[in-house]
């Protein structure tokens, strides 16, 4: 696709400290106090392969999908595979790092996809509601109480009926125990380790935060 991908992964790493340590004596600084933006991994871990993405997506081919939310988009390899199985839909990731989301940005308007967009966002930030999709990706990003919180915010948009596409063992233990009785599991992956579910209902209570 063009994406420039361990270029700029390299070039964060020489400018920020990685994900599991802090430089003392150099300018590397952490990049974003209070998340994690996983600088340092291998370019390869932070790019789910497409044929996983499509084996999720082409499960749910017979259902009317308008719009496919990724949370963590990175360089926004699910815009792509979505754009295929999905041409009418529309694609917004989310990602906390700017070179990704420039870098996925400039991927798209090489490839002539209109449909997709990543946004550079926080999607913890108390201020910000995550919009109604009709899907919804998301991986093991952050702690438990991160990914509960986002989770929370999906709950609370409002579509009906939502289509969450899970990946990590953080998310799948929310998922079984926390929010248990708010999604069913529609599909487990085997290959990918990618889990489809369902939402049950709309009625997202806060004493979930506290099972944790």
């Amino acid at each position: 696709m063009g994406f420039k991908t361990p270029k700029i992964e390299n070039k964060l790493l020489r400018k920020f400290s990685a994900y599991d340590h802090y430089v003392l004596g150099t300018k590397r600084k952490r990049h974003f106090e209070g998340t994690q933006a996983w600088i340092g991994l291998h370019p390869q871990i932070l790019q789910t392969p497409y044929v996983d993405i499509l084996e999720a997506l082409d499960f749910l081919k017979s259902q009317d999908i308008k719009t496919i939310t990724d949370i963590g988009a990175g360089y926004g390899r699910v815009g792509f595979v979505s754009s295929v199985l999905f041409p009418d839909a529309v694609f917004t990731g989310y990602e906390i790092v700017k070179e990704r989301q420039v870098e996925g940005e400039r991927v798209f308007k090489k490839n002539g996809i209109n449909s997709a967009g990543i946004i550079l966002q926080n999607v913890l930030d108390p201020v910000f509601d995550i919009p109604a999709a009709d899907v919804y990706f998301i991986y093991d990003f952050s702690e438990k109480e991160d990914i509960t919180e986002v989770l929370l915010k999906i709950g609370k948009s409002n579509k009906s009926k939502k289509i969450l596409i899970a990946q990590g063992d953080r998310v799948s233990a929310l998922m079984s125990k926390t929010f248990s009785h708010s999604w069913r599991k529609l599909k487990s992956m085997k290959k990918s380790g990618l889990t489809i579910y369902q939402s049950n209902s709309d009625n997202y209570e806060t004493t979930e935060v506290k099972k944790i």
